[in-house]
């Protein structure tokens, strides 16, 4: 059974995105040649191979990992860690990001090679923080199969 949680897979640990995620996008682009025949209709595409996957999420801080966040504090605290979780500045320490996950049942749907390349957030609103991120996957491929 598919269960939608969005973690990142880091250092044989698993951290889950604060929730509520309230949109989760995913963007697969291509890239290829186009050449134009002049006085000819349409053109020509050769070659397309798939770039990197963007995968844009954006969510509020009312709970993390099953525990909810009812204080700017926590919210906070449950911030900075997920800011740190997000920092990658070796190449070899890239993360893997679920999609979904449910280890009782062995169902797994992730990215691989990730880094982030924005990370927003909105503190103005002391009831509930907002942030938004992009995570980019340099591997293309969906996995389905437990953390590596």
């Amino acid at each position: 059974m598919l269960l939608f949680k969005p973690a990142l897979w880091r250092h044989g640990l698993l951290y889950e995105l604060p929730r509520p995620i309230t949109s989760l996008r995913i963007q697969d682009s291509w890239d290829y040649a186009r050449f134009k025949v002049p006085l000819r209709d349409g053109d020509v595409a050769a070659g397309p191979s798939r770039n990197g996957v963007d995968i844009a999420i954006e969510g509020q801080i009312g709970s993390q990992g099953g525990a909810l966040k009812l204080d700017e504090a926590a919210m906070f605290l449950a911030l900075e860690t997920l800011r740190g979780q997000l920092h990658v500045d070796d190449p070899d320490d890239r993360y893997e990001f679920f999609l979904y996950h449910d280890p009782a049942s062995g169902t797994f749907r992730s990215f691989r090679q990730c880094l982030t390349t924005r990370f927003e957030y909105d503190l103005t609103d002391p009831r509930l923080f907002t942030y938004s991120l992009v995570v980019h996957a340099a591997d293309a491929a969906i996995y389905a199969t437990a953390p590596s």
